[in-house]
């Protein structure tokens, strides 16, 4: 049974880890008892053994409740562990959790989870500093574990973790920019076809044979200059074990015994030229050619080399060539020749084909060819070879069909992945905005104080432990004198990591709040200035409220009551309905002025037309930052991309789409039962309308349902309207909206019927938004 939408619980039976399996279910259990089952009461014990599968309520049946002990969901719990979770053994359980260390290829969360779950059967007081100080004896880094310990004893859980997650975001970045900027460790094919004439002087080939092999000799300026160590970039200083690199981790790339400062990984590098001289390319005669192959490790996918698939002959067939700028002539495998022999016939030919070491390559003959690329359509020569590399496209062809275009020098642009380890102290703790924030009251409003609410006993060492440590952030403090406004506390279990979030409970307190009202940003009042980018970051303010400190007081109005005395907010905090307003005001004037920044409450985008403008902006906007106590939030962030979601969207270089889950969700959904998931299907598909033509004409039959007039009665042209209104939203390709241009010129086309009307806004033929209106039916 669903939802609106959300999957029911099932209970694996046939998992091999039984305990793990029923710490899952139980787990998506009280995550619907809080949500949508959350005022079923007594019907939660039904539901549970509903969802527990046949063999579950077999084992219920073995079972004798009294009718008080049937009512009871923790009953069922207990039943259910006690026959699925064997017994556990302390010690092994304490020498399986010390044993825990970190593998070489093992990235942080994986290992810190496991450490949390082999500490439940530890048995430990505080189980929190036994797994912070596992992280400091078994993570892999040294560097990291080096830094942990510097923090001394002030070094909490929460801090470990957020310097472990803050280093590895960094190397992560740091590892996928040097992938893509340097050809250390690849395998990778480059094929270079070079003509020469066979009159050209073995002398003049052999230099051309292995003038790559050849390193120049330093000059003799060069030779006079001082030499230093190319490990730490001092002075010789004799033997190498007096280094003072070694030993060393490198910040830059990660590897040892050497400095940063002489690190070969992240040097500046300039992108390989073509002269305008070499542009000139001969016709091919009865000549020898040279085929270059010098072949590399990578783990690269062949999507990410320089790839084409290129319309081959008068059918059109389809050919993957590998565009080759180092190639004079255009090659074909005879494998794939053999499919083609029908169109073209195998010409003769006298050239030879040689390899990088002087082998000969099997040429069979030469053969042309009508190829078609997109817009561009020619007739190409090429030599068939008996050979299993890929079909090649020389440089001439590439240029001639606008596969590639020359650039005659670029610089490589600044590494994403050092700025991100330049600012590494930017996604640690909890920030500080300038200035305090005061919280206006309605002068006439009736103070309110309200008792401590009980906390489940299960909960109360847990939700103390919590305050002390929201205490020593500086987040809240104790109070000890009258205060006008007492609230209620508010305290959720957090799914997945099991911590507690303390939230107050702010009704009456909001009521007499006098709200800024201050604009909220939409993510329709900021594409605009999206138009023309293609490589995005979104960063993620952490705890962004609690960033924003109260005056003494405002702090004195969100005073709370707990089992443990009463304690006050420092820091904004969540519920309060000025909140976003304050909030939103303060993260507009820290970003206020940079380019290529746009802030929606705490969700940060960064956004650049090329690579370099992209990283220029995310330097500004992790320095402005760091200036104004901001703090980031690692894991919730994405780095130099060229598509990110933002709020519910994707974004990408060409234009907008609706995010991928939110398709995948309406992709999966079933046909509604009641009026209320009916509901929810037309509320999801409404958000995102501005995707989908002529909606209100696909949707009419089941908004006929919806009217209070109606009686809900589900048949077939509810089916078919419900498929055309999935279709409407997810059909393939998917679609995009391109980004609104101030500069261009706007078109509106309009369409009518009986049950709406449509339109859609266009900017050069490429729709910006759709909308549509239904009728009253």
């Amino acid at each position: 049974m669903d939802f609106s939408g959300v999957p029911s619980p099932r209970m694996d039976w046939e998992s091999t880890n039984l305990p793990d399996a029923w710490r899952k279910y139980k787990q998506h259990v009280e995550l619907m008892f809080t949500g949508p089952l959350k005022e079923r009461g007594e019907e939660k014990c039904s539901y549970l053994l509903l969802w527990i599968g046949e063999k579950g309520r077999d084992i219920y049946n073995t079972w004798t409740l009294t009718e008080a002990e049937s009512k009871v969901l923790k009953t069922y719990y207990d039943r259910f562990e006690a026959y699925v979770v064997p017994k556990t053994n302390t010690i092994f359980a304490r020498y399986k959790f010390h044993e825990k260390v970190q593998g070489a290829s093992e990235s942080f969360e994986p290992f810190v989870t496991g450490l949390r779950l082999l500490v439940k059967d530890c048995d430990y007081a505080n189980k929190d500093e036994m797994v912070r100080d596992r992280i400091v004896f078994g993570i892999h880094s040294p560097r990291v574990k080096e830094k942990l310990l510097n923090v001394g004893s002030e070094l909490t859980l929460d801090k470990a973790i957020d310097i472990a997650r803050s280093h590895e975001l960094a190397q992560a970045q740091m590892k996928t920019i040097s992938r893509r900027s340097t050809s250390a460790s690849r395998e990778q094919a480059v094929h270079a076809v070079r003509q020469t004439s066979k009159h050209t002087s073995g002398a003049q080939r052999a230099r051309f044979r292995t003038e790559r092999d050849i390193t120049p000799k330093q000059s003799d300026t060069d030779s006079k200059r001082p030499k230093t160590c190319g490990y730490c970039g001092y002075k010789v200083h004799g033997e190498q074990g007096n280094c003072p690199a070694k030993g060393k981790q490198c910040t830059k790339c990660g590897k040892w015994n050497h400095f940063a400062k002489v690190c070969r990984a992240y040097r500046g590098k300039t992108v390989h030229t073509v002269s305008e001289d070499e542009m000139s390319i001969k016709e091919s005669n009865d000549d020898e050619l040279f085929i270059d192959s010098v072949t590399q490790k990578s783990h690269i996918s062949e999507t990410e080399q320089a790839f084409a698939d290129i319309e081959i002959g008068t059918q059109g067939t389809k050919l993957k060539f590998k565009l080759d700028t180092g190639a004079q002539e255009n090659i074909i495998p005879l494998n794939k020749y053999s499919s083609l022999t029908s169109e073209c016939e195998l010409q003769p030919t006298m050239c030879r084909l040689t390899g990088y070491g002087g082998e000969q390559l099997p040429v069979k003959g030469t053969c042309t060819f009508k190829c078609k690329y997109k817009e561009s359509d020619m007739m190409l020569d090429f030599y068939v070879v008996d050979t299993r590399a890929p079909a090649v496209l020389g440089l001439k062809a590439c240029l001639d069909m606008d596969l590639i275009k020359l650039v005659l020098s670029v610089t490589a642009p600044v590494e994403t992945g050092n700025v991100l380890e330049e600012f590494a102290d930017v996604f640690t703790g909890i920030g500080l905005f300038p200035g305090e924030c005061t919280i206006h009251l309605d002068p006439d409003a009736t103070h309110v104080v309200y008792p401590p609410r009980k906390i489940p006993l299960a909960l109360c060492a847990r939700l103390k432990k919590e305050l002390e440590s929201m205490e020593q952030s500086d987040i809240v403090t104790k109070v000890t004198e009258p205060t006008d406004w007492v609230n209620a506390l508010v305290v959720v279990e957090k799914p997945h990591t099991g911590k507690l979030r303390v939230c107050l409970d702010p009704r009456d307190l909001n009521k007499a709040i006098k709200r800024p009202h201050y604009p909220l940003p939409t993510l329709d009042g900021i594409t605009h200035k999206l138009a023309g980018a293609h490589y995005f970051s979104v960063m993620d303010a952490r705890s962004g409220y609690w960033a924003i400190k109260l005056t003494e007081e405002s702090s004195k109005l969100t005073t709370f009551n707990t089992p443990f005395g009463r304690y006050r907010f420092r820091r904004l905090p969540f519920g309060i309905i000025s909140a976003q307003d304050e909030f939103q005001r303060k993260i507009d004037e820290v970003y206020e002025g940079l380019d290529g920044v746009v802030a929606i409450v705490d969700d940060i985008l960064v956004y650049g037309r090329t690579k370099e403008e992209h990283d220029r902006n995310l330097r500004a906007m992790l320095q402005r930052s760091r200036e104004r106590g901001v703090r980031l939030n690692p894991e919730k962030s994405t780095v130099g991309a060229t598509e990110v979601s933002y709020f519910g969207h994707l974004l990408t270089a060409n234009g907008i789409k609706p995010d991928p889950q939110k398709i995948s969700a309406i992709k999966e959904m079933e046909p509604p039962k009641i009026r209320a998931e009916l509901e929810t299907v037309l509320g999801m598909v409404n958000y995102l309308s501005k995707f989908a033509p002529s909606l209100s004409n696909a949707n009419a039959p089941l908004r006929q349902l919806l009217k209070q007039s109606s009686e809900f009665l589900w048949d077939k042209q509810h089916d078919i309207a419900f498929q055309n209104v999935k279709d409407l939203i997810t059909r393939e390709p998917g679609p995009i909206l391109a980004y609104y241009d101030p500069n261009k010129e706007l078109r509106l086309q309009v369409d009518a019927s009986k049950y709406g009307l449509g339109a859609v806004l266009l900017q050069e033929g490429k729709p910006i938004g759709y909308t549509s209106k239904s009728h009253r039916l």
